[in-house]
């Protein structure tokens, strides 16, 4: 009996299995955590890019002698949105207010102000994304 468990205590065989049954969850966690921050920092990007469009979309727009009204610029930044190369979904919101007074004389002010909750990885944990806001301002010549 004592050979016996003598050879027990010394066989390694299945040792790899039980660390990587111990270490799995956590390296597993670990990795959609990196995919979470990843998406957060995507969607980071995309919002300062749907601004920086819609800021020109607006200024062009005034240029051109159009007048647009901040709902047209709200529906032009959510449809920007909507599209490649961003696709994010139905939680972005844009709102766009007018600053009653603009910093530079002679011009109109706008501040367009996007909101958006990245997709969580894991749906079946209940995590929830925070919400990413992304503010900046549209000034156009007053003509």
């Amino acid at each position: 009996m004592s050979r016996t468990s003598g050879n027990l205590v010394k066989d390694q065989s299945g040792s790899t299995m039980v660390e990587f049954a111990i270490l799995a969850p956590a390296i597993i966690g670990v990795l959609f955590g990196v995919f979470q921050v990843g998406i957060g920092m995507q969607a980071q990007n995309a919002l300062r890019s749907i601004a920086q469009e819609t800021s020109r979309f607006a200024v062009v727009e005034y240029q051109q002698g159009n007048e647009i009204t901040d709902a047209t610029i709200e529906t032009w930044a959510e449809t920007a949105a909507a599209t490649a190369p961003y696709l994010l979904n139905n939680t972005f919101d844009a709102t766009v207010t007018s600053v009653p007074t603009p910093r530079v004389a002679g011009t109109f002010e706008k501040t367009i102000t996007l909101t958006y909750t990245p997709p969580a990885v894991v749906p079946l944990v209940n995590w929830v994304s925070p919400q990413l806001t992304f503010s900046r301002p549209i000034i156009v010549l007053d003509e």
